[in-house]
């Protein structure tokens, strides 16, 4: 367990609480909706709904994050968003291709939802025509993928944040701020197994020193890629699950935990890991859980 020395950042995304030293603030999780087939909007609002009642029920912020595949989609979901996400609440939109996103970010400013985005994300790959339109239709918040080709070290993921490893022209951080975005989150880039996937959990606590903003991982991403896995099924899920308990405990503040069918697993998992961090940063560090940490809600 973890207490920084570096000034850690608290952002507030229309209410949630993310960043700052362990124990003060609750893990923020992010949900993950339509990666597969068409987007099922029934189905969807069903899940959002039991989602944020866990969410208010422990204590742990949970975030929707939108995945748009196809250019079809994205009328549909951004009216599903402006419509049943409620006008005080945050939201993701993960995107791949680039000219999705442009079309995205243009729909998005036409509701009037930018001041709600996270957008996920920006990375080694971003091209000048998505800096520019993320410059005219700019979110207030954005993941940053530590993605380094090269090294996939926490040092090479510290470098291509820095001045972009010789992949951009500037650093990652450095392209998020010149474009205007005020709240940065960092995704550590979990790799696949056998790809240095470890590094994606070691970084955590290495960017927190060094930067002070709000990090954390999809390190479920790892969990899919283990086909060993796939041999024994009822274990599978709990791992997934489960290894979403390595953020908090390396300092982590957002776990961007995959389907969000996995709730009502990965939230109580996350919660209880918080207690245990929290009970132990308190006695030895001094800090305080905030009024909405699990350790207020349930005890």
């Amino acid at each position: 367990m973890f207490s920084f020395t570096n000034e850690q950042k608290i952002y507030d995304l229309s209410g949630i609480k993310i960043g700052g030293q362990p124990g003060r603030i609750p893990t923020v999780l992010f949900a993950g909706l339509f990666f597969k087939g068409q987007p099922d909007f029934e189905n969807a609002k069903e899940q959002l709904d039991e989602l944020y009642l866990i969410s208010n029920k422990i204590g742990n912020p949970a975030i929707p994050d939108f995945f748009i595949k196809k250019e079809e989609y994205i009328t549909d979901i951004v009216n599903f968003i402006s419509s049943k996400i409620s006008k005080d609440k945050v939201f993701s939109v993960d995107i791949i291709e680039p000219s999705l996103k442009i079309r995205t970010l243009q729909e998005l400013s036409e509701k009037g939802l930018l001041s709600r985005t996270i957008f996920n994300s920006i990375h080694i790959g971003i091209k000048d025509d998505e800096r520019e339109a993320l410059k005219k239709y700019t979110p207030q918040s954005a993941i940053i993928v530590a993605f380094n080709p090269k090294d996939k070290s926490p040092d090479g993921k510290i470098e291509v944040l820095e001045n972009g490893a010789n992949l951009t022209d500037v650093g990652l951080i450095d392209i998020a701020k010149d474009i205007g975005i005020k709240d940065l989150l960092i995704d550590t880039a979990a790799m696949a197994p056998g790809d240095n996937s470890g590094a994606s959990i070691a970084a955590i606590p290495v960017i927190k020193e060094e930067y002070g903003l709000p990090t954390g991982c999809a390190i479920h991403n790892v969990v899919e890629k283990s086909n060993w896995l796939n041999d024994f099924p009822n274990a599978k899920k709990s791992v997934d699950a489960s290894s979403n308990l390595n953020i908090p405990l390396f300092g982590g503040d957002f776990a961007i935990f995959g389907p969000i069918n996995n709730k009502d697993l990965v939230l109580p998992i996350i919660s209880w890991q918080d207690i245990l961090i929290s009970e132990y940063t308190e006695s030895y560090f001094g800090v305080e859980p905030n009024e909405s940490h699990p350790r207020r809600k349930l005890f």
